[in-house]
């Protein structure tokens, strides 16, 4: 196909005109190999659910949130060895039990971020960090060191900071679908409660019925109880499929 009306083209030069612009105490992510068992577009890159069999190792993941205790909220999973951080991100809401509905960003300990990129459009008054596009940024390319460590925020408002810590990669499982979760705890907290402090509060007026607050808590949860230690292990990435995928709404203004 010619390239000036390939779109692989494109998003090669783009991507190694990337690369070549960072400098050496950048993370420095190398050119992509636009080959169907590595190429983060040879699959829809907006989804989680990975199709493609090509890949046969897996990486693990222990994510954690932080601040949260009483029961601790954390999972444990497996996703496939060429997912990109967006797809991570996906995994991350539908395994913790968050909606998607507000924005995020992956914090690296070397002082960048790995995100939306035009998230810095709109916070153009605070300090500017480098922000890689997670769509295309695999995670295989950052995390080589067990123990390593990364924060995922998640809603700038209520702030809830997530602990990743890799653990490793795996061979792949035969007849098994990944993501996969392999074990966790707690149940995460309800969008939009109020951050961590919220959160407790929520906790501590749902467990008292005869708290001042809790009718109106009750009916504004839904009108049903809320178990601080329920959690699925089995049905954890049920909703993969169905979750949107939400960046930000700047991102659909072309």
């Amino acid at each position: 196909m010619d390239s000036a009306i390939n779109p692989i083209f494109f998003i090669q030069q783009s991507v190694q005109q990337e690369v070549q612009s960072t400098s050496s105490s950048d993370f420095q992510t190398p050119p992509l190999t636009l080959s169907r068992s590595s190429s983060p577009f040879s699959f829809d890159s907006t989804r989680a659910r990975y199709n493609n069999d090509d890949y046969i190792q897996v990486l693990q993941f222990k994510i954690q949130l932080e601040f949260v205790k009483k029961p601790p909220v954390w999972r444990r999973i497996q996703v496939p060895y060429e997912y990109t951080f967006f797809q991570f991100h996906l995994a991350i809401q539908c395994c913790m039990g968050w909606c998607n509905c507000h924005m995020h960003v992956f914090r690296a300990q070397e002082g960048f971020e790995i995100g939306n990129p035009r998230m810095n459009e709109d916070f153009s008054d605070l300090p500017q960090v480098r922000v890689q596009e997670e769509k295309t940024t695999l995670l295989r390319d950052y995390f080589h060191s067990r123990e390593q460590k990364m924060i995922y925020e998640y809603d700038f408002g209520d702030s809830w900071e997530h602990i990743i810590t890799y653990e490793g990669t795996f061979d792949r499982k035969a007849r098994t679908q990944y993501p996969k979760c392999l074990k966790g705890r707690g149940k995460c907290p309800p969008e939009d409660i109020g951050g961590y402090v919220g959160f407790k509060n929520f906790k501590e007026i749902m467990s008292d019925k005869n708290h001042p607050e809790h009718e109106h808590f009750y009916d504004w949860y839904g009108g049903k109880d809320f178990n601080p230690d329920e959690f699925d292990r089995s049905s954890a990435f049920d909703g993969l499929e169905n979750i949107n995928d939400f960046r930000d709404v700047s991102d659909y203004q072309f």
